[in-house]
């Protein structure tokens, strides 16, 4: 082996080495993330409907993605649409004792708000605020099925139902 291919392959050994030691403890992280957001990392997809005020309803096609950070967060990445509607909800949650507070944001129609709320055993109980508006979230997961409840009775959209599952990757 001549010596410049001899560096090469020490320098190599130490970078995937320090690549090994940078992740580990991401993964150990992720295998502890239990707590109250037990079994939401990934990626869900499914299908609902979402209903007017009129009292239309249209059918829905859902993904979305689960992050925990650690066992008392989770981040939310909910995309849903319709033939004529589209909605993008980034959310961000805090679990301390039970009681969930955070944030989200509608992309598409470039609002905001605050979350709270409670989470335990598969069930997040919660008030969307936002300008000018409440509405009330209600996530409940069982294994890999989860129900998404959303109601807003003074506003367009009076409310989102959506089932989705767990993708097995």
């Amino acid at each position: 082996m001549s010596k410049a291919a001899s560096v090469f392959s020490r320098r190599l050994g130490r970078w995937i080495l320090a690549a090994i030691l940078a992740l580990a403890p991401s993964v150990g992280a992720l295998a502890a993330a239990v707590g109250p957001f037990e079994g939401l990392s990934g990626v869900w997809a499914g299908s609902g409907t979402m209903t007017f005020a009129s009292g239309t309803k249209e059918r829905l096609r859902c993904r979305v993605q689960y992050v925990q950070n650690n066992e008392n967060n989770l981040q939310q990445a909910l995309r849903c649409a319709s033939d004529s509607y589209r909605f993008d909800i980034n959310a961000y949650f805090d679990s301390v004792d039970g009681n969930i507070t955070g944030i989200w944001q509608e992309l598409s129609q470039e609002i905001h708000g605050t979350v709270t709320g409670t989470v335990a055993d598969g069930r997040i109980d919660g008030d969307l605020h936002g300008p000018g508006f409440v509405a009330q979230l209600l996530v409940t997961t069982t294994g890999n099925r989860q129900e998404v409840s959303i109601e807003a009775e003074l506003e367009e959209i009076r409310s989102v139902a959506i089932e989705v599952r767990k993708s097995s990757n």
